[in-house]
């Protein structure tokens, strides 16, 4: 099971069966899209969905099926002032993993990359929304288990350690940047792919 489709549906299947089991409400069941996606046989990957009624949400994979359907809340940011895109989920390299990057792309927005030094990764571009992963060495990372497992989690130590991970993610992700493009190729945004509020 590897077509879009197929994990959204199932994604749609899980989510639906683990919130009717907790009575949770229910997401809405019809108007679902698949949208970009990163990871799509991997352990762990993404695709974004987007629901006719104007929810957007991400779905989680796992080995190519849709285990999850995470919705974005209430005023989902699609804010295009600032920038040409808008980010949903980012994700730095923690443990060697690969950098990425998820979101919609303003409606004049048709290419979106991912540059790390040398190296630049395209982004899955569908119906505007994108996810692209680029592989980079953010080395204050590379053992962020390892960092965090020498603390209990409980503990102002595994506490701070936690915060501390978190600033040197953030830290490390601006140095990766985006650029966006019209669909003539013309650059609208060449800059930080993240800011303060993402």
């Amino acid at each position: 099971m590897t077509s879009p489709a197929e994990q959204l549906e199932s994604a749609l299947t899980a989510t639906l069966e683990e919130k009717a089991a907790r009575g949770h409400t229910k997401p809405p069941t019809r108007g679902w899209h698949p949208g970009a996606r990163v990871g799509a046989t991997a352990e762990h990957g993404a695709l974004l969905a987007y629901n006719d009624n104007g929810a957007d949400g991400i779905c989680n994979l796992a080995s190519g099926l849709g285990t999850w359907l995470n919705l974005a809340p209430e005023g989902h940011d699609r804010d295009f002032t600032q920038r040409p895109y808008s980010v949903w989920r980012w994700r730095p390299a923690f443990n060697g993993d690969t950098v990425r990057l998820l979101g919609a792309l303003a409606p004049e927005a048709a290419r979106l990359e991912l540059v790390a030094g040398r190296t630049v990764a395209e982004a899955d571009v569908v119906d505007g929304t994108f996810a692209v992963e680029i592989a980079v060495d953010m080395v204050s990372l590379r053992d962020a288990r390892g960092r965090l497992e020498a603390h209990d989690s409980r503990s102002d130590e595994g506490r701070a350690e936690f915060e501390r991970l978190l600033a040197d993610g953030r830290r490390e992700m601006t140095q990766v940047e985006v650029r966006v493009y019209d669909s003539a190729g013309t650059v609208l945004y060449d800059s930080a792919a993240i800011n303060a509020t993402d």
